[in-house]
């Protein structure tokens, strides 16, 4: 009878990479994102995100004094905080397009905004897209019903040295849809 190792070694799993290699956490780019209407060159400021999962809720099932535990409805990770960080270009384009996003959804002004349960369109879904080393598309994904939840804080040090200043950002969304 052959050993474990004998089909899960080292030398089967340098043979499983060299077939299928591995993905890197750069082959991932977000396409759009909601109403904040960001050209490609905006989206490229765009430099750290989370793909969000999907998790089937357990519901209890006590008998006997045993917890059985019975799957019930999907959850969608992070669905009430997505993040995404940006570098700010120099003319602060995409810090304006997160706070106008903000003012959308609410004006403090006017006490008036789009505060109503975001639909299916366009302006309320954000596009992921997963690449392989060519940079073809291998799975889409788009979360539906987006909005903007916080244009994060910006932090300026004038006894700094020059670095990059990021804007967080955290989104909400109601599900996502893998494209076939």
């Amino acid at each position: 009878m052959a050993g474990l190792l004998d089909t899960q070694g080292i030398e089967n799993f340098y043979d499983a990479a060299i077939r299928q290699d591995f993905i890197r956490d750069f082959n991932f780019r977000v396409i759009s994102l909601g109403g904040a209407r960001f050209t490609n060159d905006e989206l490229l400021y765009l430099t750290a995100v989370q793909l969000p999962g999907r998790s089937i809720v357990q519901v209890p099932a006590p008998f006997m004094g045993l917890e059985f535990r019975v799957p019930g409805a999907a959850s969608y990770n992070q669905s009430d905080s997505w993040s995404v960080t940006f570098r700010c270009p120099a003319n602060a384009s995409v810090r304006r397009k997160l706070e106008e996003w903000t003012k959308y959804i609410f004006d403090d002004a006017t006490s008036t905004g789009a505060y109503n349960i975001p639909d299916k369109s366009e302006g309320n879904t954000i596009i992921l897209v997963m690449l392989d080393k060519q940079g073809n598309p291998i799975r889409t994904y788009t979360l539906y019903g987006a909005f903007c939840t916080n244009a994060g804080d910006m932090t300026f040090d004038q006894t700094g040295n020059g670095h990059i200043v990021t804007v967080p950002v955290t989104v909400a969304y109601q599900y996502w849809r893998l494209a076939r």
